[in-house]
């Protein structure tokens, strides 16, 4: 019988090469790794937007360190953000219905932060497209005061779709918060797909300090604030 692997993950992380937020990231891949390293990661995915960070020399600077790097990005279709993980293909899609020309068995296409406030979130066209989606987004940045992970865990009940515990980082206090614990046959990116689609996965997650989330709205601009918990 083969052993299994719980595996600790974060499948939604950003890092100074991204083309949208390269002005407000200062961290370079390879320093994410390596706090991730710090904090017993084992799996993780750098998604900036609308790019692939990956390459041979990240994979092994990752491996070294214990971290199996997994390829992906946050790309903006209609509009909306969508996060492709285990994918290396073109990213200019169309329409939301395009992705599934990518959908395979070893690939996740996730629902990022769906009904957090702001135009780039999924809100109703997640249900619009249910079908579609391995998965969503459980992100980190909540309060016990103010949560808008509440929609979607209340989505993914309702159409038996996994959440999956993220960062989202943008600034390295925000690692190690909320994450998903993987639980797989084997420690590679296919059977970590093929795991999450199954729903072998417990997220564990807390609030995000208070420190935190002063610096994530000063560095961001203290208009996120109003956005956040205003609406």
């Amino acid at each position: 019988m083969e052993l299994k692997h719980v595996l600790k993950c974060d499948f939604h992380m950003h890092t100074k090469d991204d083309p949208q937020d390269c002005k407000k990231i200062k961290y370079s891949a390879e320093e994410l790794i390596d706090l991730a390293s710090s904090k017993g990661f084992q799996v993780m995915s750098i998604t900036n937007h609308n790019k692939i960070t990956y390459s041979p020399y990240l994979r092994e600077y990752a491996k070294h360190r214990g971290i199996l790097l997994i390829p992906g990005t946050e790309v903006t279709v209609e509009g909306r953000h969508i996060l492709l993980i285990n994918y290396l293909g073109e990213i200019g899609f169309r329409k939301i219905s395009d992705l599934w020309k990518v959908k395979r068995l070893d690939t996740l296409i996730l629902a990022a932060h769906p009904f957090f406030p702001g135009k780039t979130t999924l809100k109703d066209k997640l249900v619009e497209n249910i079908d579609l989606f391995d998965g969503i987004e459980l992100c980190h940045f909540y309060r016990p005061w103010v949560n808008f992970n509440t929609r979607a865990i209340q989505v993914s009940k309702q159409f038996q779709k996994p959440l999956v515990g993220t960062s989202d980082v943008h600034f390295l206090p925000q690692l190690n918060h909320t994450y998903s614990m993987v639980e797989t046959q084997t420690k590679t990116a296919a059977g970590i797909a093929q795991a999450i689609k199954k729903g072998q996965l417990k997220i564990v997650s807390q609030p995000v300090p208070l420190s935190t989330l002063f610096h994530v709205l000063h560095k961001f601009g203290w208009g996120i604030f109003r956005t956040l918990f205003f609406g």
